[in-house]
């Protein structure tokens, strides 16, 4: 699902919906009236990159955390 142009997207991690490979890119800004999203990443040679895509061309990421790992509940001991 592709993105709206909002101030709220500024920070997000956000990859291009089109690409196989997309990078994942942090959102510099928002031109609202445009909807145009300008992004930044760094390149596989450690270089920073900046684009500008239309907003319907992005999607937010979504990591896929690993689950938490609960300790085992502490039984109550008898005085």
């Amino acid at each position: 699902m592709s993105v709206r142009a909002t101030e709220r997207l500024i920070g997000d991690v956000v990859i291009a919906s089109g690409l196989e490979n997309s990078p994942k890119m942090v959102v510099l800004g928002v031109d609202i009236d445009a909807k145009i999203v300008t992004t930044v990443w760094f390149s596989d040679s450690h270089e920073g990159q900046e684009f500008e895509f239309p907003a319907g061309a992005l999607d937010r990421y979504e990591a896929n955390a690993a689950p938490v790992k609960k300790a085992p509940a502490k039984k109550a001991g008898k005085k």
